[in-house]
């Protein structure tokens, strides 16, 4: 008999979060140090009242300062310093300093909660065209995520994980859940 997984088996327990009044430089520099590329936002009740993703960064550069990607991340590199004034770079770190999270956050949350199926969490985000799950309990308050990587390393038999086949790109990535399909 197979067994279900559920949201709780392959989330991320300990979750970064910021909030709405934190400065979106600050957030990001946070998504950086961590090799996240996104995070819940939390209002001063404690619960999940948005996401801010890198892309979410981007559209705000893109509405405030012309940079969008792909094209605009080539014109932020590669544009020489103007004669009179700030480079495009500089303008950019300017507007992320002045903006606050709550300006550029997904809201409200798309969420799920941890007696969800992984199948169903993986249906949401596909569904919404995005990337993590802030996992919440009954108050709506964090009680951790779940990301497309999660999903997809849960669905990597356990002996495979343990013979080292699979490694995650950076340190910081999350690790595999320990054995969520019951095949150790």
């Amino acid at each position: 008999m197979e067994r279900t997984v559920r949201v709780s088996d392959v989330m991320t327990h300990e979750v970064v979060t910021t909030r709405p009044d934190a400065r979106l430089d600050e957030a990001g520099r946070l998504m950086r140090e961590l090799h996240v590329s996104g995070l819940p936002v939390i209002a001063p009740d404690g619960r999940v009242v948005g996401v801010l993703s890198e892309k979410d960064l981007v559209r705000k550069l893109d509405l405030s300062s012309g940079v969008s990607s792909p094209r605009g991340l080539l014109d932020l590199l590669f544009e020489s310093a103007p004669k009179n004034g700030p480079s495009l770079l500089d303008l950019c770190r300017r507007r992320l300093e002045k903006a606050f999270v709550r300006d550029a956050m997904t809201s409200p949350a798309i969420t799920t909660s941890p007696a969800a199926t992984a199948a169903d969490a993986a249906r949401t985000m596909y569904l919404h065209r995005i990337h993590r799950l802030p996992v919440v309990d009954d108050l709506g308050r964090p009680a951790g995520i779940v990301t497309r990587i999660d999903l997809i390393a849960a669905s990597v038999p356990a002996a495979e994980r343990r013979r080292g086949a699979l490694r995650p790109r950076h340190a910081h990535a999350p690790r595999a859940p320990a054995d969520p399909f019951g095949d150790a």
